[in-house]
């Protein structure tokens, strides 16, 4: 049988009761069975009863609240003397022996197994020496061993079974704790997903309306300047212009559509990436910047998130261009040659990125680049311009 904690144990209240009534009755059958004996002896009897309930209470409380062993040992060292006396004195009246029987619960409770063993052992042992002390027979001795054994180990296998039911009792409490704390942290950690989601969400939008309608509207900006500028002395041409800037109306009504259909759902689409970033160039254009468009390699299929990124870095390069960077050139580079990931650089001839400032644009670049698993670089082009080169996974 192995030791239980002591923590678990109630050693007041009920136990110290069942203990008392266990003590006093077998001192009423003493008495009782008692045919003579002078007050001498009596007062004795009492003597040794009221310090045998009185450390069987307060002491064997005091052990198991301290769990220290020596103590321990001194309790039931005390104990089994003395209620070894009381069946010598009692003569085993009443069967007084009795008084004995609760320390066997208590080695259980406060002792170690093995030492547990060995106190049941010397408690038998204070029995057999009182019994034949006082009767000096042997065959006394053998007649009341049995019954003493037999509740001995009914007291050790009763008080164990009450230390198991007691720990699982506090094992399942110490689980529906575990458990309530466990979900309340999971609806902290719910609501900060929630959370997580609704600005992960807000970004996405705030992208899409930066990168989209803003490319549009910066180009168009720069079509109307155009045309003003030209239509003093040639309104013909700020004408062209103008209905360019109205073309590119209808083009940013469209790209609001895609950008509210790519939000309700996956992007997807069969255009070749190269069209798509084609049908930018022309923006620049009109905006006084010749762009170039250069692939290297043959375009493999990417997932539609992978491409719209690509697609509006290549947007957000040549709208930069337009409102920073005073270039006349500007070369976009898609990069196939490799099997692991796809290159796109960006690069112009304007006046270079200085101390750039990260705004709206730029972060959310790196945003959507890293949303896809890749890497941005933001630095100064070989020709002394403004340049950014994307890796993204193939």
């Amino acid at each position: 049988m192995n030791r239980t904690n002591p923590s678990i144990i109630r050693t007041g209240g009920d136990a110290d009761i069942a203990f008392a009534v266990v003590v006093l009755a077998s001192y009423f059958a003493t008495f009782s069975s008692l045919q003579s004996a002078g007050p001498y002896k009596i007062a004795i009897l009492i003597g040794l009863g009221t310090a045998y309930l009185a450390i069987g209470i307060y002491g064997y409380a005091y052990c198991a609240r301290t769990k220290s062993m020596p103590l321990s040992l001194l309790y039931f060292g005390i104990q089994i003397v003395v209620g070894g006396l009381i069946v010598f004195l009692g003569k085993g009246a009443g069967f007084n022996a009795l008084v004995l029987m609760p320390l066997a619960g208590h080695a259980v409770v406060l002792l170690p197994r093995r030492i547990g063993y060995f106190s049941h052992f010397v408690i038998m042992l204070a029995y057999v020496v009182a019994v034949f002390a006082y009767s000096g027979s042997v065959e006394v001795v053998w007649q009341g061993l049995p019954t003493f054994t037999a509740g001995v180990v009914f007291i050790v296998v009763f008080t164990q079974m009450a230390l198991n039911e007691e720990g699982s009792r506090r094992e399942v409490v110490r689980l529906l704790n575990e458990l309530t704390e466990a979900n309340q942290r999971l609806r902290e950690f719910a609501l900060q997903a929630e959370d997580l989601a609704t600005t992960k969400e807000r970004n996405r939008l705030a992208r899409e309306i930066h990168d989209g309608l803003g490319h549009y509207l910066t180009t168009i900006y720069m079509q109307i300047q155009a045309a003003r500028a030209v239509s003093a002395n040639d309104e013909e041409r700020a004408q062209t212009i103008l209905v360019k800037a109205q073309n590119l109306t209808q083009e940013a009504l469209a790209d609001v559509r895609h950008s509210v259909a790519a939000l309700r759902s996956p992007v997807d689409g069969h255009q070749p990436l190269a069209d798509m970033i084609g049908g930018l160039l022309e923006g620049a254009r009109n905006a006084g910047i010749e762009p170039e468009l250069i692939i290297h390699g043959e375009e493999r299929n990417l997932n539609p998130q992978t491409r719209w990124t690509l697609y509006r870095a290549v947007q957000e390069g040549i709208s930069n261009a337009c409102k920073h960077a005073k270039a006349s050139q500007m070369w976009i580079t898609l990069d196939y040659s490799r099997s692991d990931c796809v290159a796109l650089e960006v690069e112009d001839n304007g006046i270079g990125p200085g101390e750039y400032k990260e705004g709206f644009g730029l972060l959310g670049l790196k945003e959507r680049v890293n949303s896809v698993g890749g890497d941005v670089i933001i630095g100064q082009s070989k020709q002394g311009g403004f340049a950014f080169d994307i890796k993204v996974p193939a």
